[in-house]
């Protein structure tokens, strides 16, 4: 043993073995530093303004909600939870619209820190002759994400994230947009046959107490046009869709669009209450489904039901009461279209409207880049092999008469009708059809027809209509079955079909 050695005294040998645990060279402070060292991930969404809150596919709004049973067939008639800014599954569109649709403060923004490292975080929003905002700064651990509400518009979004004394930063561009829907029209965009409840009177049939989203026009968001809404809401994050909806089930050119249409409490038309509700806002959208009623489906219905040789037959009271024939009626009706149509146009351009009374009132105005689409009425007279329906006491021969001349937007300028008594009648279709008319209304400026409403119930070789069975996507003669109202109406796959061309169409209109 060595003269030099000392033992170490216990406490020095501990502060020394201490300092060999710490001390193990740069790479652990350098780990250190860059804990402290912060990061700013930002990005950005906007809050869904057409909110499907449990997922079931139909938009939810804050009209308030049945007490009870909203989905059975009996729902309770007391309404809880309207107005309280909360959307809520099963709650209804008020007023055709949600309580919060157009906000004076603009549009609900969620920006995106929660990738972000460090202690806490702010953002700053500018934009060109907008007054600079600078969000507070808040812990990221409990506020990595923020709401804020902003016109619409292009702005820079600057995330700061403090930790350490150290500050990091990243900007993203935010483009604040909002898709604004408006629908208009008849039963076919109302979504008269689908009430929020339909599927409990489908499942168990018997008496049902429609639960509509506005009940004087059978009014849903089962609708096509809703449903369409809420597609395109889905489809992007950085958009959001606000619907405002006023289709009337019953609806005419002049009863409905241009007019008041008392027999569903309506007391002004359809325009004057679109405008009402959206204010000096322009539709990006106008979606658009009239003309079935005016040129008499209901009579036509009616007439074939009771008579022989329905084009030739007199027809029932209606829109086509006074002429000699059903034919003769439908194309003089039809033939009404093109200036009818126009007058919508007139009303849709942002010019003067004059409605149906003759009063003058501002019209709605679209959006630079906006559309107006009109939709064709769909097939419902095929059955599922493709034939022509024979349906109730209605044979397949007026099935196939109407397919061809009232429907198809191709008819032929004549049409041979085969009459019970043998041989034929050449009937003159000069005045076009139906959906021929809705189609032409491409003419107009900003007009751009969905012609998918149709071809996707008419051209596949499978039928969909009133006869086709469990292939049927529309409701056949619901008055034995406790819910007359639904009665060759679309059912909720029809409308679903309508409204994935809708959406289709509308997401194409955008881009254009």
């Amino acid at each position: 043993m060595s003269a030099d050695w000392r033992p170490v005294p216990r406490t020095l040998a501990v502060l020394v073995a201490v300092a060999g645990l710490l001390w193990t060279g740069a790479a652990p402070a350098a780990g250190f530093e860059n804990q402290a060292r912060p990061q700013a991930v930002a990005s950005w969404t906007m809050v869904p303004q057409s909110k499907d809150a449990n997922g079931d596919g139909v938009i939810d709004g804050d009209g308030g909600v049945p007490k009870s049973g909203a989905t059975s067939r009996q729902p309770s008639s007391v309404y809880v939870g309207a107005g309280n800014r909360i959307a809520q599954p099963h709650e209804r569109l008020i007023g055709g619209s949600l309580s919060w649709y157009l906000s004076p403060r603009g549009f609900p923004v969620r920006l995106n820190a929660c990738e972000s490292r460090g202690t806490t975080a702010r953002w700053t929003i500018t934009a060109p002759g907008f007054a600079t905002r600078t969000l507070p700064w808040k812990p990221l651990s409990k506020s990595c994400s923020r709401t804020v509400f902003l016109p619409e518009g292009q702005y820079t979004a600057r995330l700061d994230v403090r930790s350490a004394g150290r500050t990091a930063r990243e900007s993203v561009p935010l483009n604040v947009r909002n898709i604004l829907v408006v629908a208009l029209g008849d039963s076919y965009a109302s979504g008269e046959g689908n009430p929020r409840n339909v599927q409990a009177w489908i499942r168990e049939g018997g008496g049902l107490d429609p639960y509509w989203d506005e009940d004087g026009c059978h009014r849903s968001a089962r609708g096509a046009p809703a449903l369409a809404a809420l597609a395109l809401e889905k489809s992007s994050a950085r958009t959001s869709v606000t619907l405002v909806d006023v289709a009337c089930s019953g609806a005419t050119v002049n009863q409905g669009v241009l007019g008041a249409q008392p027999g569903a409490g309506q007391a002004t038309s359809q325009v004057e209450q679109a405008a009402a509700i959206i204010g000096n806002n322009q539709p990006d959208l106008i979606l658009l489904s009239v003309g079935g009623n005016d040129v008499g489906f209901t009579s036509i219905l009616q007439t074939c039901a009771l008579n022989a040789d329905c084009p030739l037959a007199t027809p029932s009271p209606g829109p086509l009461a006074g002429f000699p024939d059903v034919q003769t009626g439908v194309q003089a009706r039809t033939a009404e279209l093109a200036g009818s149509y126009q007058s919508i146009a007139n009303c849709l351009g942002g010019g003067t409207c004059v409605l149906a009374d003759g009063r003058t009132v501002p019209g709605l105005s679209v959006a630079e880049g906006g559309s107006v689409l009109p939709t064709l009425y769909p097939d419902i007279t095929r059955a599922a092999n493709g034939a022509p329906c024979s349906y109730l006491t209605v044979p397949a021969q007026d099935f196939a008469w109407a397919q061809s001349t009232i429907l198809s937007p191709q008819p032929p300028a004549s049409y041979a009708y085969p009459l019970t008594s043998g041989g034929t009648a050449n009937l003159s279709v000069a005045s076009g059809s139906l959906n021929q008319q809705v189609a032409s209304s491409g003419r107009f400026a900003g007009w751009a027809p969905v012609a998918g409403t149709w071809s996707s119930w008419a051209t596949s070789p499978e039928g969909h209509g009133v006869c086709a069975g469990s292939a049927s996507w529309v409701f056949g003669f619901t008055g034995f079955t406790g819910f007359p109202s639904a009665s060759f109406h679309p059912n909720p796959t029809g409308q679903r079909v309508l409204g994935t061309a809708i959406a289709a169409a509308a997401a194409g209109a955008l881009q254009g």
